[in-house]
């Protein structure tokens, strides 16, 4: 029985430091400026407000489904640890997982920036925006995943083209390393020992 996608998710919030952000300013990088205190809390609202709820709810749903998806032999008892393993970790990483975001969006906008982003999302109508977001993220990527195949094609006999390779053999290991069955009619990529 294959978990990989529980286990892969898991292995990236158990990653997470659990390391808080002080209100402090931050040493620049050669180039940028000094992060400031204000840019700090400012980046935590910020934060607060696009990834907070949605964050967790988003990675919660994203995990019940690989777990029915892939856990469908397991027994109901399994599947149920699963996902509650999952929602315990994901309420204890998620917040250490945003904290570790404060400081990446305090370098990368300036107190104005973050101020006019907090003057837009800190309204009803950001609000919906950032919920509507988080709805459409399954369906985009979905739709950006049924482009897959005909960039895995293309790509495939372009490349083979130019070093005279097998495009069917390449276009099996894309989709293996893209996490895709193979098409109807494509062998599954040798595995190298």
């Amino acid at each position: 029985m294959r978990l990989t996608g529980v286990t892969a998710l898991v292995a990236v919030l158990c990653l997470a430091s659990p390391a808080g952000v002080e209100a402090r300013e931050i040493p620049a990088q050669a180039g940028e400026t000094t992060v400031t205190a204000r840019q700090l809390a400012l980046s935590r609202r910020y934060i607060d407000l696009i990834q907070g709820e949605q964050l967790r709810t988003a990675i919660q749903a994203m995990v019940e489904v690989q777990v029915q998806t892939e856990g469908r032999n397991l027994p109901d008892e399994d599947r149920r640890f699963l996902t509650g393993l999952t929602g315990e970790l994901v309420g204890d990483l998620v917040p250490a997982m945003m904290d570790q975001m404060v400081p990446v969006y305090a370098n990368g906008f300036s107190e104005s920036e973050l101020e006019a982003l907090l003057a837009f999302y800190d309204t009803p109508e950001g609000r919906t925006i950032i919920a509507k977001t988080f709805e459409l993220l399954p369906v985009a990527t979905a739709a950006v995943m049924s482009v897959m195949p005909r960039m895995f094609d293309k790509m495939a006999v372009r490349m083979c083209e130019h070093y005279g390779c097998d495009p069917v053999e390449v276009r099996a290991a894309m989709y293996a390393g893209a996490g895709l069955p193979s098409p109807a009619g494509t062998p599954a990529p040798a595995r190298r020992k």
